[in-house]
């Protein structure tokens, strides 16, 4: 009650002083980090009919608006009591006829989404898990890459039947053996284990009968997520993500004003999960993703507030302050889930549904706030974006901002106000904005529409729809808007020096076998642009630090140097924090800036930060003396003053020894889900032609997107049908391969997004090969 009081006081004298002007600042070349496309996704559950292949169309049409990314399934708890092989769930959770996880990838696959699963924890074996993954990924070929293992199994409200239930050390013991026998059936797939934030003290969350001591600040702690990872840790296993779910409120205890400024709790649950991570799992929790699949503003019995547009405003900003994070998904809870009228429906909260509801619509006519902000949400960013700073001097004027593939800022703001309608000062930054941009809006006019058009038999009408108004006139890059009470406004501005493409090439990494300067790793990249222009790119050669990450054998000690079209050395590094105190600086602000893993001082892993005007680079990554091993060479674009990064290449050493090619690529999306088509090509035989000896003599190309997911291969490019690869090496630039040979090539039109291009050698020749990366004019 003294928080709600508190807040009461603040936000009254804050309302007396909004006729003042609020301040908004955005600064688009800031960056944040990229946005990932798992950062919009949603639950969808076993007992929802309208997926079951009947409606599967129906409801397919009204999630398209929202471009939801990724699907969580079977839902919730019940996941812990649930038998796919039957379809039976015994903790009595409603299954809907003819929904089996079958019918629901059907479902997912038409939209398309990604698919995450949780398995059967509580009343389960890891030999039906495994059975899942096989059954899955071997049998159908779904490639589903996320795996949880359980479901909040830390709560004593979940379905728990093993020896010991809700025991961290049971779990951990447990999961250790679900990780190993579904890695066997799949050893492509990512499982994760269940956390809750627990630090810093005083207060440890779901405590146990168990100590552990933090091996960093020696302090004694008995809550889940230290005990169950310190166990993990003995056991020798380590997660490949964590899953955390955060709900704001209780039943009952709901406060709309304190409501709309908890989303802030991500920034400290990130920090306080990270930092358990790093302490109980030492070098290897670095790489475990921190992934969150549940969210909402109550997680208890849903009353009135769950369907008002407050709970909108919250969605959006959760979403948006979670993105200011490292946590790479937000799954909101849930689709749909079921109307009650049990929960809190005081006069205090604000809204006119007199029932809660968890999901986002009921049916195919019902259409909660959430809904319409998810929708509104899909025109702020998605996959490959870039999030950028932003901020407001007001509280109860939040702001966000993001930086489109195809150059165009997302502005998003939220009036928090019940009552006033608020004026604020835009100013950008980094960024010419165009005369004109595109304005979304939601907010109580919508809202009300609802209400007097819900008749329960016809999906509510246009005017409780999100708004648009095109070409809004926007006077540089300082401007005022008015925003309504309780709404939620995005700006989509359109840049004055825009791409003429949609999508970019924003950076690669390329993964092989170096040894002294006999195998070199080089990474090749084009940039264009006009005269005068520059590209500011970050280059890494990374070696001993991938052992944190545990790939085996890293080289020890890495050279980088970056040569000119001619072959002029003009960069070269050994010790990446060598130089300057102010270089160190420098190069640690670019990794946060584009979002590259960190580097401890004094490793010997390589990088610099250098600006290169408009043509053909390589970066040559070798071993110092006889260091061998595996390598990493990445090339990052920072800033581009009206420049891009066309093409990008590496060469390596391949064999079918184990010895293989991996290049990382990212493509930045744009507005409407904005594609880019690139040409890969993974060559051999044909650079015996340039010189290169040996060159592998049949390498063979797979293509995969997120996931680890297989979505195109190439061994003989001629022997393939003409799909244009002949065109498209002309188009690019690219040397031509003579037709017939055993090079590879593939042509692809991709969404932003991460992939990876792998050339192996077949027959059992090994030799040198190049992957590259084109993208390719649109006609």
């Amino acid at each position: 009650m003294k928080k709600i009081f508190a807040f009461t006081l603040a936000l009254a004298a804050t309302e007396a002083g909004l006729a003042q002007t609020v301040n908004v600042s955005v600064d688009a070349g800031n960056i944040v980090r990229p946005v990932d496309d798992r950062q919009f996704s949603i639950n969808a559950a076993a007992w929802d009919s309208y997926l079951t292949p009947g409606n599967q169309a129906t409801t397919a049409a009204l999630v398209a608006p929202l471009a939801i990314r990724a699907l969580r399934y079977p839902g919730g708890s019940p996941s812990d009591g649930y038998h796919w092989a039957t379809n039976t769930n015994e903790t009595g959770s409603y299954i809907a006829p003819g929904l089996d996880y079958n019918a629901f990838l059907s479902f997912a696959n038409s939209l398309p989404a990604q698919v995450m699963i949780t398995t059967n924890y509580g009343s389960g074996t890891p030999q039906e898990a495994a059975a899942w993954v096989e059954d899955a990924n071997v049998t159908h070929h779904y490639g589903i890459k996320y795996w949880e293992v359980g479901n909040e199994i830390y709560g004593t409200w979940e379905y728990d039947h093993t020896a010991t239930p809700h025991d961290p050390v049971e779990y951990a013991n447990r999961f250790a053996q679900y990780y190993q026998a579904m890695k066997a059936n799949d050893p492509t797939i990512r499982i994760g284990a269940v956390v809750i934030t627990g630090l810093p003290i005083p207060e440890e969350s779901y405590a146990s009968s168990h100590t552990v001591v933090n091996p960093v600040t020696q302090a004694s702690h008995t809550g889940w997520t230290p005990v169950m990872l310190s166990t993990l840790k003995s056991l020798g296993v380590t997660p490949d993500f964590v899953v955390y779910h955060r709900y704001e409120e209780e039943t009952g205890k709901e406060d709309d004003a304190s409501l709309l400024q908890d989303a802030q709790g991500w920034i400290g649950d990130a920090t306080s999960l990270r930092m358990m991570l790093t302490d109980y799992l030492g070098g290897a929790g670095a790489g475990v993703e921190i992934l969150a699949t549940e969210n909402n503003s109550n997680g208890e019995t849903a009353g009135k507030q769950m369907v008002s547009i407050v709970n909108g405003l919250y969605m959006a900003d959760s979403f948006c302050t979670l993105m200011q994070t490292e946590i790479n998904s937000l799954f909101w809870w849930d689709l749909r889930n079921e109307q009650e009228t049990d929960g809190n429906l005081s006069a205090q909260l604000y809204g006119w549904r007199q029932y809660g509801d968890s999901g986002i619509m009921s049916g195919a006519t019902t259409f909660y706030p959430t809904y319409y902000v998810y929708k509104l949400m899909s025109h702020f960013a998605r996959g490959g974006d870039a999030v950028v700073k932003a901020a407001s001097s007001s509280n109860l004027l939040s702001a966000y901002a993001a930086k489109r593939g195809d150059g165009s800022l997302s502005v998003l703001v939220i009036n928090k106000s019940p009552t006033a309608t608020t004026s604020a000062t835009i100013a950008l930054s980094n960024f010419t904005p165009a005369a004109t941009a595109t304005v979304y809006s939601y907010g109580l006019p919508q809202d009300n529409a609802a209400e007097t058009e819900t008749n329960n038999s016809q999906p509510e009408g246009a005017d409780a729809d999100v708004q648009v108004a095109n070409n809004v006139a926007i006077a540089g890059a300082s401007f005022t808007g008015s925003f309504g009470p309780y709404s939620v406004t995005l700006y989509s501005i359109p840049s004055a020096q825009a791409s003429a493409s949609s999508a970019r090439l924003i950076n690669i990494s390329s993964n092989g076998y170096v040894q002294g300067t006999t195998h070199l790793l080089d990474a090749g990249f084009f940039i264009s642009g006009a005269p005068g222009s520059t590209e500011q790119v970050l280059v890494r050669g990374i070696g001993p630090t991938l052992a944190t990450f545990n790939v085996p054998n890293p080289a020890s000690n890495i050279q980088l140097q970056i040569f000119d079209a001619n072959n002029h050395l003009l960069y070269s590094n050994n010790g990446w924090s060598s130089g300057s105190a102010q270089n160190t600086q420098n190069l640690t602000a670019a990794f946060n800036q584009t979002f590259a893993f960190g580097l401890q001082p004094g490793t010997l892993d390589s990088a610099l930060l250098v600006t290169l005007a408009p043509g053909q680079y390589t970066a040559e990554v070798s071993g110092v003396g006889d260091a061998s091993g595996t390598a990493l060479a990445e090339v990052y674009e920072v800033t581009a003053g009206g420049t891009r990064l066309l093409n990008i290449s590496c060469r390596g050493y391949v064999d079918n020894a184990g010895h293989t090619l991996t290049d990382g690529f990212y493509i930045s999306g744009g507005s409407n889900n904005g594609q880019e088509k690139v040409l890969i090509r993974g060559v051999g035989p044909t650079l015996a032609n340039f010189g290169v000896n040996p060159a592998v003599a049949d390498p063979t190309l797979t293509v995969f997107e997120p996931g680890n997911v297989p979505i195109a291969t190439s061994d003989d490019w001629s022997a393939e049908p003409d799909s244009g690869l002949a065109a498209a090496f002309t188009a690019t630039l690219a040397f031509q391969l003579p037709a017939p040979s055993r090079d590879a090539a593939v042509l692809l039109t991709l969404p932003g997004n991460g992939y990876t291009a792998q050339v192996s050698g077949t027959n059992g020749q090994g030799g040198d090969a190049i992957v590259e990366i084109y993208e390719v004019p649109q006609s």
